[in-house]
């Protein structure tokens, strides 16, 4: 798996270029649990190059979901595939974590979090994701 790292306003956006695999759903935790540790509290997983998401990334998420509210921040996914945007969905993850159509619509005040009106419903988000 690789992660390219680099930041959008107020976000740490992490973008996975590989399939994830169960070895290194650890490695996802402990590179945001690192972020965390430092002071970040807005985190964006990007999934674009990926294909798939196992369930083990999806508990992986949902852990790192847990321990940035618990900091008061954010965890959000960035410009999913169509596909897997569906099983996010159909799993109802969508419900707990943000997900947003592409880093554009990223709030760039933490104030604008609760009221960010570019966030994307699933249904929404389907449509302005390209194949």
């Amino acid at each position: 798996m690789r992660i390219e790292v680099y930041t959008h306003g107020i976000y740490r956006i992490l973008k996975i270029s590989d399939k994830l695999v169960i070895s290194q759903l650890e490695e996802l935790r402990i590179l945001i649990s690192g972020y965390v540790a430092q002071g970040e509290t807005h985190i964006a997983v990007n999934f674009t190059d990926a294909s798939y998401l196992y369930s083990g990334a999806i508990a992986a998420l949902v852990s790192c979901y847990k321990l940035l509210s618990d900091k008061n921040g954010e965890l959000c996914i960035l410009e999913p595939k169509p596909e897997m945007l569906e099983l996010l969905n159909q799993i109802g993850i969508d419900s707990l974590i943000k997900i947003y159509a592409s880093e554009n619509n990223l709030p760039f005040d933490p104030r604008q979090i609760e009221d960010q009106i570019s966030y994307v419903g699933s249904k929404a988000l389907a449509d302005q994701v390209p194949s």
